[in-house]
């Protein structure tokens, strides 16, 4: 088939994956056997989209199915243990169904020195998740919720499993000398591990466009793929692709399966199939294959927010950096930067804008300056970093050095971008730099001096419009549940009423252009302390000092 049809079909499939529309049985069926007699583009397609409607509808009735009164047996985590402040929380699958489950403080002792993969012995009481996003339940396959009243160790893992949290943990014994702030980023950095990340450096990366870098990604992929590449260069092309499987494999175990790294990991596998058997194979065609193939064993993969990001951005980097790299000028290296950061940005926008709101305008200086550091670490700690693991200290400092000093230069970025004055661009600033850009760019026929001066011109106005800074508010504003900002005699006030989110808290004080302030106030020190850090204020724990926000 052409790469029209496949582009086609990987679309037909994922619409019908979305919608979860199934069809009899037996009209699947019959879909299936003709496009087996058949062979014709159409009919293939047919029944792609039948079998995709009919697991999409399965697979939601699954997760929709009555819960049953308790649940006891032996558990695989399919998450690895996120600490938190009642108790630890994991994924687990038991008796056929996969829950969220919360483990208090007294039994996390046991759910502490386990991973993906390893097994407990459980005893709980499911129940249904309340105001849980949809499409992260779906994509979770998370039937619901499960009060945990009983655990204990259970058999051990698959010798699979076992391998890569062997290196998982070599990795995490490795940074002994980082501090907790390091070595958070750094597992991020290079497995994708976020567990440890406290809410100040998650607002920090998301606020600056550097959060991609802490969620495994095709970059990951491609670093995996070239360390494997001296040995697969001298060997034939059959034992080539096995080599480079096996690693992608094993990557993805390591990094938990995410639905980036499955995206990457089924692309770089198509590519590395087209190249054992002397093909050329597009991109186009490559990013079809691996989403329908995807979406046909997973079907609910399509509700996820990560997926979608993922190919929404591979996307943008296919159609937009072969352009934009012609038309950004200086040298090689920050063309290909400045083109694959707005390829992306401009393709994940609409997602952004219902998530956070806009896209920061700093991201794509963040990202020129952060994302070659962030490659260096990968490939340092995917080799240097696993050694460190079996040696001690001062030998595993020596090996980490470098890969410190980067996460170090990152973090920095993140900090001093997330302090950056510019706004997040919503749709109409968006829209104001795209026009801009498109009146610098354009050459098509002659032009006099005074149609090129008058392009300028507005091309100026309009980014001037799109990066003009929101204007903090001055008289007491109510910027988010529990976050009021205002002028009190302490100076500007951000007075934060219970223990409101970080990040959240955060992120609406930046869309409301606060990014400084005298002091913050509040009840909670895991609340104000953050949030003071962040806005570099004063803290009064309970406004011992009178600056209370009318």
């Amino acid at each position: 088939m052409s790469d029209a049809h496949v582009v086609l079909g990987a679309v037909a499939v994922a619409v019908a994956a979305w919608l979860g529309a199934a069809l009899p049985t037996p009209v699947v069926a019959a879909a299936v056997v003709m496009a087996v007699l058949r062979r014709r583009p159409l009919t293939v397609l047919v029944a792609l989209v039948a079998v995709a409607g009919l697991r999409s509808g399965d697979a939601r009735s699954a997760l929709e199915s009555p819960l049953p009164a308790r649940v006891a047996g032996t558990a695989q985590l399919v998450s690895d243990p996120r600490p938190g402040d009642h108790g630890s929380t994991v994924e687990l699958r038991v008796a056929g169904r996969r829950y969220q489950a919360q483990v208090d403080r007294s039994d996390e002792w046991v759910l502490r020195p386990l991973l993906s993969g390893e097994h407990v012995e459980v005893v709980g009481r499911p129940r249904p998740f309340r105001g849980a996003p949809v499409g992260w339940q779906r994509s979770r396959h998370l039937a619901g919720r499960l009060v945990v009243t009983h655990i204990e160790r259970g058999p051990p893992a698959a010798p699979w499993f076992a391998l890569a949290n062997a290196v998982h943990r070599r990795l995490a014994a490795g940074v002994g000398s980082f501090d907790e702030r390091a070595r958070s980023l750094y597992l991020g950095l290079v497995v994708g591990d976020d567990r440890a990340q406290d809410d100040l450096a998650r607002f920090r990366f998301q606020a600056t466009g550097l959060g991609h870098l802490l969620a495994v990604s095709g970059q990951n992929v491609a670093f995996v793929l070239l360390l494997v590449r001296p040995v697969a260069s001298r060997v034939p092309l059959r034992v080539r692709w096995i080599l480079g499987a096996g690693a992608l494999v094993a990557f993805v175990l390591v990094t938990r399966a995410e639905a980036s790294v499955l995206r990457a990991a089924a692309m770089a596998l198509v590519a590395l199939l087209a190249a054992t058997s002397g093909r050329v194979t597009s991109g186009a065609r490559m990013l079809a294959l691996a989403v329908g193939a995807l979406v046909l064993v997973d079907p609910l993969v399509v509700s996820g927010l990560g997926f979608q990001l993922s190919v929404a951005a591979t996307v943008g980097l296919l159609v937009g950096v072969g352009p934009l790299v012609e038309r950004v000028r200086g040298p090689r290296w920050f063309s290909e930067a400045v083109a694959t950061t707005v390829s992306a940005q401009l393709a994940t926008a609409p997602l952004l804008m219902g998530l956070n709101g806009g896209v920061p305008s700093v991201a794509t200086l963040t990202n020129v300056l952060a994302v070659p550091a962030a490659g260096a670490v990968m490939v340092l700690g995917l080799t240097a970093g696993v050694v460190a693991g079996f040696v001690v200290d001062p030998a595993a400092a020596v090996l980490t050095a470098p890969a410190r000093l980067l996460v170090g230069w990152i973090d920095g970025v993140a900090e001093v971008g997330s302090h950056s004055p510019l706004p997040l661009l919503g749709p109409l600033r968006l829209a104001a730099l795209i026009v801009a850009a498109v009146l610098v760019a354009r050459r098509r026929g002659p032009t006099t001096s005074a149609v090129t001066w008058a392009r300028a011109v507005a091309a100026v106005v309009l980014v001037a419009v799109a990066l003009w800074p929101v204007r903090a508010p001055s008289s007491a504003t109510r910027v988010s549940p529990g976050v009021l900002v205002g002028d009190t005699v302490c100076g500007r006030t951000v007075q934060l009423e219970g223990n409101p989110d970080v990040s959240d808290t955060l992120a609406a004080l930046q869309r409301a252009g606060v990014i400084h302030a005298d002091v913050v106030v509040g009840v909670s020190a895991r609340a104000v302390v953050p949030v003071a850090t962040q806005l570099r204020a004063d803290v009064a724990i309970g406004d011992d000092r009178g600056c209370r926000v009318a």
